[in-house]
């Protein structure tokens, strides 16, 4: 049967095939149910993060009146605006597929680990860091 047809007719068959088969698949994925629950939850959390980036600029405002009336930023503050950055982290890694689990509150909130650098970084703002 191909052998008779000519080579520009079994190309244009086989990527009528391709077409078929990729029209298929996106019938498919658009009837699957969890990528739809998916898309819901970017919406809510694309919501979530907009109203979080305002609350980094309320701690940011915060922390500076903190630091110029007391000398030093409120250590209280600072814990929990690093668990905020790693929530923004984690809506952002679910929004771009880098991640499927579900930030908070469908996960815990994330605890940050104090390290060298924030350290580092907080002795700066004190003042005290070797220059």
């Amino acid at each position: 049967m191909w052998s008779s047809c000519p080579d520009n007719t079994r190309a244009f068959s086989q990527a009528n095939m391709e077409v078929i088969v990729m029209d298929e698949q996106m019938v498919n994925n658009l009837k699957s149910e969890s990528r739809w629950l998916r898309l819901f939850f970017m919406g809510g959390f694309s919501i979530v993060a907009y109203l979080v980036a305002f609350l980094v600029m309320l701690m940011a405002v915060v922390q500076a009146v903190h630091g110029f009336i007391v000398g030093k930023p409120n250590e209280r503050l600072l814990q929990f605006s690093a668990g905020v950055n790693q929530y923004i982290y984690q809506i952002a890694g679910f929004l771009t597929y880098n991640s499927d689990i579900k930030p908070y509150p469908f996960s815990d909130w994330p605890v940050p680990a104090r390290d060298k650098a924030s350290d580092h970084t907080e002795k700066e703002l004190n003042g005290s860091g070797d220059e």
